[in-house]
C-alpha cells in the first residue's frame, strides 16, 4: 500500500459573496436547469452582498491604518457600517449574515480493508501511550469536502466598528487597529461535512433505479444493475471504515443495498425499493456533521 494514501484538492477559495441558495444540495436526480432565484433568495443574496462589502471595508480600514492613513480608514468604517445599518434596517431580527465561505475537498485513496488496517495499527498505539503515532496513521483518513461558512454577528459587529471609529476620530490609530483585528476574530464559521462515501453510494443507486424498476432487463442491463448496486456496497463499506455516521445508521444502509439486491436478483424487478433510502441517506450526512 503506497505510504501517502490520500489526495488532498486544496480548492479553498475564499468567496467573498456567495448566495446562499448555492449551499443547497442538489439531489441526485437533478439534471434540470436551475430556476430562476425567487423574490426571497434574491433579498437574502442582497444581504451577504451588503454585508460582504462591510467586511472587505473593515479590511480596508485596516490597511489605511497600516499606510498612516487615518481618513481613509474612517471613511471606509463610515462605508462599513452603513452597509450593516442597511442590513439590519431590512431584516431587524437577523442575528447573522454570511460573508463567504472556503470549499476544501480531501478524498482517501484506500479500500475498506486499508482504513481498517491503518485503524487497528492506531489504536494499537494509542494504547501504548504513542499517540503522537496514532495521529500520524489516521491523518489521511477523510473523504469528505468541508463547506466552511463564515458570518458576522450582526448583534455586535456594528458597534465595535463604531467604538474603532471613535477611536480614530481621538487619533489612537493603533488602539482602533488592535480593535478591528478583535472584531474580525468575532465571525462566526460554521464547517458542513458533506461526505464522499454517502454521496457516490446514493448517486449510484439513483443510476440504478431505472434499472430496478425495468420488467424486462436484458442480461447486460443486469449486469449493470449489479455493478451500480456493488459500487453503492463499497463506498458505504468505506464510509463506514471511515467512521463518517453512525455504525447503526451505516449498518442500515448496507442492509437496505442486500435487500435490494436480493429481491432484484436475475430478472427480478421491483418499484419503491429506493423510497425510504433518501430519508436514511438525510439521517447519515446529519451524523456526519462536525458535534456542536
Amino acid at each position: 500500500m503506497s505510504k501517502k494514501l490520500a489526495v488532498s484538492t486544496a480548492v479553498a477559495a475564499l468567496v467573498a459573496s456567495i448566495p446562499t441558495h448555492a449551499f443547497a444540495q442538489a439531489s441526485p436526480q437533478s439534471t434540470a436547469a436551475a430556476p430562476a432565484p425567487s423574490p426571497e433568495t434574491q433579498k437574502r443574496d442582497k444581504v451577504v452582498d451588503e454585508a460582504a462589502e462591510a467586511l472587505r471595508e473593515t479590511q480596508n480600514a485596516i490597511e489605511a491604518i497600516d499606510q498612516n492613513k487615518p481618513d481613509d480608514a474612517l471613511a471606509a468604517l463610515t462605508r462599513a457600517t452603513g452597509k450593516l445599518e442597511i442590513v439590519l434596517a431590512r431584516n431587524p431580527g437577523l442575528g447573522f449574515a454570511m460573508v463567504g465561505a472556503t470549499v476544501s475537498t480531501h478524498d482517501v485513496v484506500a479500500t475498506e480493508a486499508d482504513v481498517e488496517k491503518l485503524r487497528g495499527q492506531a489504536a494499537a498505539a494509542l494504547a501504548q501511550g504513542q499517540l503522537q503515532v496514532a495521529r500520524r496513521l489516521i491523518s489521511d483518513l477523510a473523504s469528505e469536502t468541508v463547506v466552511s461558512v463564515s458570518k458576522l454577528p450582526l448583534a455586535t459587529y456594528p458597534d465595535a466598528l463604531k467604538k474603532a471609529a471613535a477611536l480614530l476620530h481621538d487619533g489612537k490609530a493603533q488602539a482602533a487597529k488592535v480593535a478591528l483585528q478583535t472584531t474580525l476574530s468575532t465571525l462566526v464559521v460554521k464547517d458542513v461535512i458533506i461526505p464522499l462515501p454517502l454521496v457516490r453510494a446514493q448517486a449510484a443507486l439513483e443510476q440504478a433505479r431505472s434499472l430496478l424498476e425495468k420488467k424486462k432487463r436484458s442480461e447486460t442491463e443486469s449486469t449493470q444493475m449489479r455493478a451500480y448496486l456493488a459500487t453503492a456496497t463499497a463506498q458505504l463499506r468505506l464510509g463506514r471504515a471511515l467512521g463518517y455516521a453512525t455504525e447503526a445508521e451505516m449498518t442500515d444502509l448496507l442492509a437496505v443495498v442486500a435487500d435490494i439486491e436480493r429481491r432484484t436478483a436475475g430478472s427480478q424487478s421491483a418499484t419503491g425499493l429506493l423510497d425510504p433510502v433518501g430519508s436514511k441517506f438525510d439521517a447519515a450526512r446529519r451524523s456526519s456533521q462536525p458535534r456542536k
